[in-house]
């Protein structure tokens, strides 16, 4: 009698535990191994980053102190450039980096100088701070697009020439012949820039526009404002 008791009560504790086995939650690391965690999170800490691009695009000037026509007042050329940056990540953010920018931009005509004579020839150099944010919604694979910001100062050595006509012009060729003698200067002051580029891998597309407004320095021409949009393609290099 007191064996069965003893089977009963055994049988009877093994069912509840049996039960209670059956219906207890799952281990906490089947859990973690069933949640989804979006990707932008799931990326290592951001790098340091070194870019380099060649520029090709467009700038629109205005100088003051000029005469007017021949495109020394007004006028649109062609520009050529290096942009080189150095960005380093922000503590406690992966999607923002940065910097140093740095730029080297020469200009000389609507044709870079070939077939026809210039206004201007110019040669301008920027350094700046930059700021370099992510768009993590459009990134895939290896594919990454960034959003830049550059404040900072702008230099000019401008060279003036015989105007934006054709070699072979002749009217009122004294009169640009003393303006390119007398209208050579220095200018300095300051610009903003943005760009959009998109990375794939280390390769480097995109686009950017910036102001310049620059003073200059001992000479008639006491201001120039530029605006200016071009083209870049180079590298972005992680370090």
């Amino acid at each position: 009698m007191r064996g069965a008791w003893v089977v009963g009560v055994f049988l009877g504790v093994s069912s509840v535990a049996s039960l209670a086995w059956g219906h207890q939650p799952p281990p906490r690391g089947e859990t973690l191994l069933l949640m989804v965690e979006p990707a932008v999170l799931r990326t290592p800490q951001e790098q340091t980053h070194f870019t380099l691009a060649a520029t090709f695009g467009a700038l629109d000037q205005g100088t003051t102190g000029t005469v007017a026509g021949y495109g020394y007042d007004h006028g649109t050329a062609m520009s050529l450039g290096v942009n080189a940056r150095l960005v380093f990540p922000l503590q406690g953010c992966r999607c923002m980096t940065h910097g140093v920018d740095a730029s080297v931009l020469w200009s000389d005509g609507t044709t870079l100088g070939a077939g026809g004579e210039s206004a201007w020839t110019r040669g301008l150099v920027d350094l700046g701070y930059a700021f370099r944010v992510e768009l993590p919604c459009l990134r895939s694979g290896t594919r990454r697009w960034w959003v830049t910001g550059t404040l900072g100062w702008s230099g000019q050595l401008a060279d003036a020439g015989l105007g934006d006509v054709a070699a072979t012009e002749t009217a009122g060729l004294n009169e640009r012949t003393t303006a390119s003698q007398r209208y050579d200067h220095l200018a300095m002051g300051w610009h903003l820039g943005a760009s959009m580029e998109v990375v794939f891998d280390k390769g480097l597309v995109g686009f950017g526009v910036d102001l310049r407004d620059l003073r200059g320095l001992d000479t008639d021409q006491a201001r120039t404002f530029l605006l200016g949009a071009n083209l870049r393609v180079g590298v972005d290099l992680g370090l």
